[in-house]
């Protein structure tokens, strides 16, 4: 990590050179410090060949130069923190830390207190920018530093280097995608890269690195680690020091076949993960054994998902690990069901791990038409796409009584089989071995009084048969253990509130802390699980079934958030915030939405929910309206299809309400008012 102390001490070394040597200044730019509009000249710096760019320039102030310092930190790949009680500024890294005061000319570096030799202290410019004075440490480093008077340009190149360490590789295998390759690190790698074919290859080569491995099972009495995989398209992997001065790791993956990868790096993970890809090749129209059918042909085999939506009608494919071949595609169909079809690259989130590729295929339904039964089949690597109105084969289902209905399952010979029912999410699912049933995969839409739809979807060993019912049923196996004529009956049970599904989502979590206090030190994720889990609680005393999206401290991904709801169901979607500020004076509570429009999976307006909570916030807690707030850029209200809303429950960097929102007596009220705010939502509707 001394890399990055250099590194930042090479800025703090320039954009400390006096202005003696800037009196040919160029630019200049207004600030506001300390309440008074100034006129200062601004700097440009080029660190290692390269221009570091800032939302604030760099400034020159009482003959000294002075720097964002969180800019410096995101771009060294440094943690920065503010303190707003003791108004400090930290920089740190894996062993190294610097503590700036604001208007002080005192500095700690690794606990030691000295001064700044220059008296030009940290400083706020225009109430928002923490800026730094960066001469004091121009002596202690070997840093070269050149100047460009023409262009005001500090040229800085650093001399000292803590290499990279490369501390495990591993891979993760999973149903849903190809294997990914993670490559754990001290810190963010530098790396190039070549595609070699006859044999296929992957050669990455990452700079200024060596290999610290802590799993030594891996690796040989050379040194050189090797990973047997054998799961397509991933043979093996290779990983050695290919070089010492350039101290080079060379990584080598050999390959079963030519396909496609991404690498993609997490700075704040120290994690890098390398991707295998299908590429998309083409989308059309075509008649499959005299029926319509929309073919998706790709170079790989794939996985996807694959929901339909309403209002309007319309089917979605979600292509895993996969690439458009063009940026996007739309054109109209002269298809019985299908009215047209939409295509394009779609990422859920930044913060998405390893599910950053998608193709998203949309089919449009005609207007006059109801959502068609879906049936797929796959031939090599083309996915087919049967939109038409007829069921499954060997799958009947019949209302039986007022009270519930029978299902059956037709198998190609007796045979075992299991099933189970899962009470919160209301689904049963068949498990039969997939050579003993002739069933082909899709979605077949009910929407009785009882089941929503069936899908059929399969493993490696079996089919899986899923049946989605719209309230909690009681049933029983009417078929022999080993049948091939499965049998369930089954009837409703009645519940309190219609047996609405509300899934509760405590934001952040795990390795993910959400905003912490700069007073107590008190973490987001949490405040929000312990509303959460007040809030669950007393939803299922009003009777509503209720899904915890986490209920311990752990990492879900967004998407994974909001695929929870969709998966069961959901009714609505609550999301526990607690909010941050740059500015210590604001407080509050707040509530965000997507709108429908800004969605392509809402069913329905959003803002009534969003205004039900925000009036019940308002009305529980007592806190400044900070109004609703239109956000489709967040995932979890975005891509969930029922109702949701993201609730702030108030801001832990204003320093009166903190001490409120991390007591649990708040957390009772808030919980006690999303719930208010989402019965009075149902009871609004007058369901």
């Amino acid at each position: 990590m001394k890399k990055i102390v250099a590194a930042f001490m090479v800025f703090i070394m320039l954009m400390g050179l006096g202005a003696s040597v800037m009196a040919a200044s160029k630019q200049s730019t207004k600030v506001s410090i300390n309440g008074r509009q100034l006129d200062v000249a601004t700097a440009n710096v080029i660190f290692d060949g390269k221009p570091i760019e800032t939302d604030i320039p760099p400034i020159i102030l009482k003959d000294r130069t002075l720097v964002p310092i969180r800019s410096i930190g995101n771009h060294l790949g440094a943690e920065v923190g503010w303190n707003q009680q003791t108004k400090e500024a930290t920089v740190k890294t894996a062993n190294q830390e610097i503590v700036l005061t604001l208007n002080s000319s005192m500095v700690s570096v690794n606990g030691t207190k000295k001064e700044i030799p220059y008296g030009v202290p940290a400083i706020i410019v225009n109430d928002a920018r923490i800026m730094v004075p960066l001469r004091f440490v121009s002596e202690v480093l070997g840093c070269i530093v050149d100047w460009d008077q023409d262009t005001m340009t500090g040229i800085i190149t650093s001399q000292v280097s803590e290499n990279i360490e490369i501390t495990n590789i591993t891979v993760e295998e999973s149903s849903e995608s190809s294997p990914k390759i993670k490559l754990t690190t001290t810190g963010k790698i530098e790396y190039s890269e070549e595609y070699l074919s006859e044999p296929d290859r992957l050669i990455i080569d990452v700079h200024n690195s060596r290999l610290n491995i802590s799993d030594k099972s891996i690796v040989d009495s050379n040194g050189v680690v090797n990973i047997e995989v054998n799961k397509s398209p991933i043979k093996s992997i290779r990983m050695a020091e290919f070089s010492k001065e350039p101290e080079i790791v060379r990584i080598v993956i050999d390959l079963d076949k030519h396909i496609g990868y991404n690498i993609s790096t997490s700075m704040e993970d120290k994690l890098t993960t390398i991707s295998f890809l299908n590429n998309v090749q083409d989308i059309s129209l075509e008649s499959i054994n005299g029926k319509e059918a929309i073919v998706i042909n790709n170079s790989e085999e794939f996985k996807y998902s694959m929901f339909t939506l309403t209002n309007p009608n319309r089917v979605v494919i979600d292509i895993l690990d996969s690439k458009l071949w063009t940026d996007s595609l739309q054109f109209d169909v002269d298809a019985e069901y299908v009215k047209s079809v939409r295509s394009s690259q779609y990422i859920p989130d930044s913060s998405v791990e390893g599910q950053d590729n998608i193709v998203r295929v949309v089919l449009d339904i005609k207007e006059n038409r109801a959502i068609p039964n879906i049936k797929v089949d796959m031939k090599k690597n083309s996915l087919i796409i049967f939109v038409d109105d007829e069921g499954f084969e060997n799958i009947s289902y019949s209302n039986k009584n007022e009270d519930g209905g029978l299902i059956t399952v037709h198998a190609e010979k007796r045979t075992d089989y299991s099933i189970e029912y899962n009470e919160k999410s209301r689904q049963m699912q068949i498990r039969v071995d997939k050579d003993d049933i002739d069933l082909a995969k899709g979605i077949v839409a009910i929407n009785d009084d009882y089941i929503s739809n069936i899908t059929v979807d399969e493993d490696d060993e079996y089919k899986k048969i899923t049946f989605s019912f719209k309230q909690k049923i009681a049933y029983e196996v009417l078929s022999s253990s080993t049948d091939d004529l499965i049998e369930v009956a089954f009837e409703k049970i009645e519940e309190n509130n219609g047996a609405r599904l509300i899934v509760i989502d405590a934001g952040h979590g795990g390795k993910d802390p959400g905003a912490v206090s700069p007073y107590s030190k008190t973490k987001e994720k949490d405040l929000n699980l312990s509303v959460a889990l007040k809030l669950d609680k007393k939803l299922r005393e009003l009777g509503f079934r209720t899904i915890l999206t986490r209920s311990t401290d752990e990492f879900i991904v967004l998407q994974e958030r909001a695929d929870i709801a969709n998966r069961n169901g959901a009714d609505a979607f609550i999301s526990v915030h607690f909010n941050a500020n740059d500015k210590s004076s604001i407080a509050g509570v707040q509530t965000l939405y997507c709108p429908a429009f800004n969605s392509e999976v809402k069913e329905e307006d959003q803002y009534p929910f969003a205004k039900a909570i925000q009036d019940a916030l308002l009305s529980g807690l007592n806190r400044e309206d900070r109004k609703i707030v239109k956000r489709p850029d967040l995932v979890v209200v975005r891509e969930t299809k029922m109702v949701a809303a993201l609730a702030e429950l108030g801001f832990l960097t204003n320093p009166e309400e903190e001490k409120l929102i991390i007591t649990e007596a708040y957390h009772e009220k808030a919980a006690q008012a999303l719930a208010n705010g989402i019965v009075n939502y149902f009871n609004s509707l007058g369901k």
